[in-house]
């Protein structure tokens, strides 16, 4: 999936290519990933609609149109977003097309027809799932230590799972997840409770510092949106590798039925466990 360094790319480039624009057709392929909650099939709700907002919501994507319909994109495991003129191959997985009046047109696609599409009434996001429950945006000013620490004291869970709860932080995905814990050089599988307040300070810089490395790194290679850009990550997906910082071997382990990828050395557990080889 998406995550917040490649969302944050994508939002910058659809604001500034969708803005004012008009959506003159939609053509829809797969409609099993749409929920419409408005009175109005999909494609007569959004047809003639023009953009008027491009932003990003945690992990989804909300498009703001004037008239008042708005739509709500949760990418999930497999969901991309192209970008590009009429008539150009879109690849696998395509879901829709909106065809906008400057000749180029917005695809969704999705291998896996797990992400979900909502088309709601402008502020009406209650029935979309887990929208209006995000947590703290973790790129802004109000993510502070001090909310940091109130947070965390509250869990008893294993620090990868604090990571990844929505409810508390807007968003961390797995890979992310990994890279930051290997900054702080924590194990996924250390406890919040075993943390002190140093390491809680750490894990925290380790977050902001992580985000903003991965905006910039995605920023830098400057692909297109729909193509993930995971060139840099340390040890996420790197299992059986030397770590980059220290040479050991990255390892795996299963944290709430997701592969965690760590460094034995840089991250030591504080307790016994079973690893993945």
């Amino acid at each position: 999936m998406p995550e917040l360094p490649d969302l944050a790319y994508i939002e910058k480039h659809l604001a500034r290519a969708l803005s004012g624009r008009q959506i003159q057709a939609v053509r829809i392929k797969e409609p099993i990933v749409l929920r419409v909650l408005v009175k109005d099939a999909f494609d007569a709700a959004l047809t003639a609609c023009r953009f008027q907002r491009v932003f990003r919501h945690g992990p989804f994507m909300t498009f703001e149109f004037e008239g008042g319909n708005g739509l709500i994109i949760h990418p999930m495991l497999a969901g991309r977003f192209k970008f590009g003129p009429r008539g150009g191959a879109t690849g696998r997985g395509l879901c829709f097309t909106l065809e906008l009046d400057d000749g180029t047109c917005l695809h969704y696609l999705d291998d896996k027809r797990m992400g979900k599409v909502y088309l709601v009434n402008l502020g009406d996001d209650a029935q979309v799932p887990r929208y209006a429950q995000q947590g703290v945006n973790i790129l802004s000013k109000q993510f502070t230590l001090e909310l940091m620490q109130s947070l965390i004291k509250k869990k008893r869970n294993q620090v990868r799972v604090f990571l990844m709860d929505q409810t508390a932080l807007s968003a961390i995905g797995n890979a992310y997840a990994d890279e930051i814990l290997f900054h702080a050089r924590l194990h996924p599988k250390t406890l919040c409770s075993q943390l002190d307040e140093a390491a809680v300070a750490q894990l925290y810089d380790s977050i902001v510092a992580v985000m903003k490395w991965g905006i910039s790194e995605v920023t830098r290679a400057a692909q297109p949106i729909e193509r993930k850009v995971r060139d840099h990550m340390q040890v996420r997906n790197r299992k059986g590798q030397p770590c980059r910082r220290c040479g050991d071997t990255i390892r795996s382990a299963g944290v709430l039925g997701h592969d965690a990828y760590f460094c034995p050395t840089c991250q030591p557990t504080q307790r016994r466990q079973f690893i993945q080889w």
